[in-house]
């Protein structure tokens, strides 16, 4: 089948949408995705068997100003919807509620189906960024959501949680194709521990991977790590809490056993990660979103071997606390998050037991080898109904 992919960002870096399109071309579909320009990327580029067209352009206003902003989303719209259209596919595939508009434009024009594969819950996500989040945008993507996504011929998520809450909202029960990686051997090289400075095994070494944004209580985690003895927390990452976190940890007088490392590329990170001690996920519960979520980042960590530090969520505690791979805590709570991370920093044989389960779950459970099936099921599923409806 030929089948074309919208995302709303220019496609140098978006995991899941490229193991997606890469699975698909490598079970024989034609797959196109069309995605936003940016400064370098060429407009047209060759992928591990599939085609990025960046065809339509990133929008410039805020949504304070709603009016400019609709006009540059109606250029956007345009744009990919013109692309996909003169591509004829027989699939679109939409990702996320931002480009549900486009996608339900094709397949109208067109009569085929639309897959919508919905990585976040989308409006609940925003909610945390300013007037990008602001009720009366809130508003317009519930709105978006409550006309498309029942009429998709297949919806797509990233967790059972999230399955069951679109499953409440909208009457579709969802595939679930979780974020999780390629099967990777491990690369215990070492770089971690001398990049930080640290000789011998005598402290243990925690380690975030992620952005540095709000709702993700990391101003909490700092205070918490420099309360723990022997514990040093890598952080790796950048975004706007930055500041607030270093800070902090002035104020605590905590220099030496939180390190900040900046931004890795993303083929760094599993190297990073397979020489720590502990990874932490950490979440605040500051919208529905955050409660259900279950990060690429578990599974990357269970990958490294690691055993895991995180919000008991149910999408975290599901693999962390039912598989047996690490500690929850309450991510509001200061003491909660130290008593995890002191439990574990405390006992390296319990770490190394829950480490060994946990890369014995990325080799047998979760790695993108196992998990893509479900996709190439859901696509064979629906290949199936179109060539029946059109006999």
């Amino acid at each position: 089948m030929k089948v074309v992919m919208l995302v709303l960002n220019d496609m140098t870096w978006d995991a899941r949408v490229d193991r997606e399109a890469a699975a698909l071309a490598e079970a024989g579909h034609s797959v196109t995705v069309l995605a936003l320009r940016s400064d370098g990327p060429a407009e047209r580029e060759q992928r591990d068997g599939y085609t990025i067209h960046r065809v339509a352009d990133h929008t410039s206003a805020s949504w304070s100003r709603p009016l400019q902003k609709a006009r540059e989303l109606r250029r956007r719209t345009r744009a990919l919807v013109s692309a996909a259209v003169e591509l004829a596919p027989d699939i679109v595939h939409a990702h996320d509620t931002d480009t549900l508009t486009a996608a339900a434009r094709v397949t109208g024009r067109l009569g085929i189906p639309l897959i919508y594969d919905a990585h976040e819950l989308y409006p609940d996500m925003i909610a945390e960024f300013g007037a990008r989040g602001s009720w009366p945008v809130q508003w317009y993507w519930r709105t978006v959501e409550r006309r498309h996504i029942p009429r998709a011929a297949t919806v797509i998520t990233v967790s059972a949680g999230l399955a069951t809450e679109l499953h409440a909202r909208f009457g579709v029960d969802p595939v679930v194709v979780r974020n999780v990686p390629a099967l990777t051997p491990l690369t215990r090289t070492g770089r971690l521990r001398a990049e930080l400075g640290l000789t011998g095994d005598d402290r243990c070494i925690a380690l975030y991977q992620g952005v540095l944004i709000p709702g993700r209580g990391l101003q909490t985690l700092v205070e918490a790590a420099a309360r723990v003895p022997g514990l040093v927390l890598a952080i790796q990452g950048f975004g706007p809490e930055e500041g607030p976190m270093r800070e902090r940890v002035g104020t605590l007088g905590a220099g030496d056993s939180i390190r900040f490392m900046g931004k890795k590329t993303p083929t760094e990170l599993h190297e990073y990660a397979c020489g720590a001690d502990i990874g932490v996920l950490i979440y605040e519960r500051t919208t529905l979103n955050n409660h259900l979520a279950s990060p690429n980042k578990l599974y990357a960590y269970l990958m490294a071997g690691l055993p895991v530090a995180g919000s008991a969520f149910p999408g975290i505690a599901e693999v962390v606390t039912d598989e047996r791979v690490g500690l929850t805590f309450d991510p509001s709570d200061t003491g909660s998050i130290s008593i995890a991370l002191e439990t574990l920093t405390a006992d390296p044989m319990a770490r190394r037991q829950m480490g060994g389960r946990a890369r014995m779950l990325a080799e047998t459970r979760y790695n993108w080898t196992i998990e893509k099936q479900a996709l190439l099921d859901a696509y064979a599923r629906l290949a199936a109904t179109t060539a029946l409806s059109d006999r």
